[in-house]
């Protein structure tokens, strides 16, 4: 049997983080957001985010996907703001359900567009080498203090 694509390793990613936001907004619905699923929800995006932004896309970029990656990179950053508001909100007892209705639905199609034109191009334009460090990326910690590309210039 042969090993998940790397495009297959990173949407089963988007699953596991999206497993987490549908929690958070079973919470909203039930008037009492759970901070503990917003935050692994975060954690998991941002993990993402920077797997994506550090080892995949640079190559994809480097072989001319680069329209692409700069409307990902974009959403990105977007994304990284909401996540940011939608802490800060929570932390200050305010609602948070606006800044929700908006990550929802950009966090959806932005998958969809990952999934659909940059994972099946990366599973065929990455040597064995660079999906090795994005498969080990995947576990590894991402650097403290690290911050996507974009955020902070979404507003």
């Amino acid at each position: 049997m042969s090993e998940q694509t790397i495009g297959a390793v990173l949407e089963a990613d988007h699953h596991l983080i999206d497993s987490h936001f549908a929690a958070f907004a079973a919470s909203l619905t039930g008037g009492e957001p759970s901070v503990r699923d917003l935050a692994a929800a975060a954690e998991g995006l941002r993990h993402h985010i920077w797997v994506e932004e550090e080892f995949h896309f640079p190559p994809l970029r480097a072989a001319g996907q680069i329209g692409p990656i700069m409307v990902m990179l974009l959403e990105h950053g977007k994304l990284w703001d909401l996540l940011d508001a939608m802490e800060a909100g929570l932390a200050a007892g305010e609602s948070v359900a606006d800044h929700w209705a908006e990550l929802e639905p950009l966090l959806e199609a932005h998958n969809m567009k990952e999934e659909r034109i940059l994972y099946p191009s990366g599973d065929s334009l990455l040597d064995a080498a660079t999906v090795d460090v994005i498969r080990r990326a995947m576990s590894e910690p991402m650097p403290q203090g690290w911050v996507c590309e974009m955020a902070g210039r979404s507003g």
